[in-house]
């Protein structure tokens, strides 16, 4: 009768087989042959990498479990895997989860505004403004919906930020709003408001590329459940916009989104189209994502304003997965009380994405700001003289300078590994090459280099930074500082934080300036409430770019 293991060779057991999921070529990567066979120098090349040590007495009592693993492998990948499957474990938020008894309310305020008499001014209204022009049948949905289609037709391919029109729908949605509406059924303040969305969002029949020339002509037979919401709430789809290739940065097939206030930049993170977009008044608002930056870093650049929900939220099914743990939808409109009103319509528990949540959000929402504590984001002696503290102090607001402990390095292989995941059969087959343009097949293929032991590590590492940072949080509502907060956007998206991005204008060298103001978990209207005081101080979110420059 052989002895059973000891803890210390279970454990090495384990190290090793995890470390065999992810290494050389012969495990993880070629169709093996004949003579592919797992020997002791093998498991230590894998060693080196992974950094740990075996005697050759320890490796050959795994040799079995490792080449057994093996042949596990290639089972696994002849399932075939939905883009929509995720991992059976999921991530929530410190707190997370649905709370019974949650409620959505969001209430756009009067904005007294008469219709103008030209359509380019029409074009940049407000959600806000246009919900109430259509609401009084002082603008239909159809006029709207053409003022922006021939917006689309004349800007759009100089950005670069549509991949395609969906000018067929959008009549038919349009025409379907203005009869409702006369008709007195109307359903809220998206109803009969045209937007654009990512074009990483399934939508039924039309083409959904990803930003990749691999999948420029993907087309999926169901909607996102984003889509389908929007469609419940009367909103208007007028196109899909460009993503940045697999959701980096803002090149795709066709070239790089542009930056309405200034044509030489790319407009930034892969929700390049969408910012581009609303920044230009190519549509009343559109929807992004954001894993690491991609709403806030366009929002940023493009002069828009960019909402990221607290992770889970909303809904991500039909929405092309990076990661697992930390993709997030949100708004990008022309100002924050549109990122409310879209929020409210797009927000909830899906049982499709168990990531999903029902938590309360009441907007308008009251603010005391004698009782708001806020914390800078930055050097404490900038902290005084910036515009965005002023205001808070001079509403009553304490503010304070802070910072916070680095995220330890590991952690961010968490991301580079579940997009690996993600694109595994793409990166194993011969598709792969023609993904131009993008370092996206060099993550994919390094993500087999991380043992299953370290992923899963990173992962309660990052759980100790999300107890780390609310300690340091304290009892802070709000925290401020410029642009997309620097090293503090890795927090907040690992830890699941809100975040709401306003323009400032430029630095008088065509570069965009902004601010950025980040919430506490779920406190979602709390957040929008007070970055909606603050921007209503200034007209940033009022200025135009010139698009003659384009």
């Amino acid at each position: 009768m052989e002895h059973p293991l000891t803890r210390k060779e279970v454990l090495t057991t384990m190290l090793v087989a995890a470390a065999a999921t992810a290494f050389p070529s012969t495990l993880a990567g070629q169709a093996r042959t004949p003579g592919d066979e797992i020997t002791l120098d093998d498991l230590k090349s894998m060693e080196k990498i992974a950094g740990i040590s075996f005697s050759d007495e320890e490796r050959k009592r795994v040799m079995a479990e490792v080449r057994s693993a093996r042949n596990g492998f290639g089972t696994v990948r002849k399932q075939p895997i939905e883009p929509t499957t995720e991992p059976s474990t999921t991530f929530h938020p410190l707190g997370g989860g649905s709370i019974a008894g949650s409620r959505v309310h969001a209430r756009n305020s009067d904005p007294h505004v008469d219709r103008p008499t030209d359509s380019d001014a029409i074009a940049f209204l407000s959600v806000r403004e246009l919900s109430h022009l259509v609401r009084t049948q002082k603008l239909s949905s159809m006029e709207l919906t053409q003022i922006y289609l021939g917006r689309l037709k004349r800007y759009g391919d100089k950005l670069l930020s549509v991949v395609n029109l969906t000018e067929e729908l959008a009549l038919s949605q349009a025409a379907a709003a203005d009869a409702e509406i006369k008709s007195g059924k109307y359903r809220g303040p998206l109803h009969g408001i045209p937007y654009g969305i990512k074009d990483l969002f399934s939508t039924k029949g039309i083409p959904t590329t990803w930003g990749a020339g691999p999948y420029e002509h993907q087309v999926f037979d169901y909607d996102a459940t984003v889509v389908e919401k929007l469609q419940e709430a009367g909103a208007i789809l007028l196109a899909k916009l460009s993503c940045g290739s697999l959701a980096q940065g803002d090149v795709w097939f066709k070239g790089t989104t542009k930056n309405p206030w200034n044509p030489k930049q790319g407009s930034s993170g892969s929700s390049a189209g969408s910012a581009s977009s609303t920044a230009a008044g190519l549509l009343g608002f559109s929807i992004g994502t954001e894993t690491y930056g991609s709403i806030t870093s366009p929002s940023v650049r493009c002069r828009v304003t960019g909402f990221r929900p607290t992770y889970g939220r909303v809904s991500r099914f039909g929405a092309m997965g990076l990661s697992y743990t930390m993709d997030k939808v949100g708004p990008i409109c022309r100002e924050v009380e549109d990122c409310a009103l879209v929020f409210a319509a797009i927000c909830g528990r899906d049982p499709r994405d168990l990531a999903s949540v029902d938590r309360s959000f009441e907007y308008p929402h009251h603010i005391n700001f004698k009782k708001l504590k806020v914390g800078w984001v930055g050097a404490e002696s900038s902290m005084a003289a910036d515009p965005v503290v002023k205001v808070l102090l001079n509403a009553g607001a304490s503010v304070k300078a802070v910072r916070f402990t680095p995220i330890p390095d590991g952690i961010n292989q968490i991301l580079d590994v579940e997009a690996g995941s993600a694109f595994d059969a793409f990166t194993r087959g011969e598709e792969i090459h023609g993904l131009k343009n993008s370092s996206w097949p060099e993550t994919f293929r390094a993500s087999r280099y991380v043992p299953a032991v370290e992923y899963v590590q990173a992962q309660r590492a990052r759980t100790l930074l999300m107890h780390k940072f609310e300690k340091e949080l304290g009892d802070l509502d709000i925290l401020v500082g410029n642009g997309v907060l620097g090293a503090t956007l890795g927090h907040c998206n690992y830890c699941g934080h809100p975040q709401v991005a306003l323009p400032f204008g430029d630095d008088g060298n065509g570069n965009s300036v902004a601010r950025s103001l980040v919430g506490r978990l779920y406190r979602d209207d709390e957040l929008i409430a007070v970055a909606k005081y603050v921007q209503d101080q200034f007209d940033f979110h009022r200025r135009r770019p010139d698009l003659s420059k384009i």
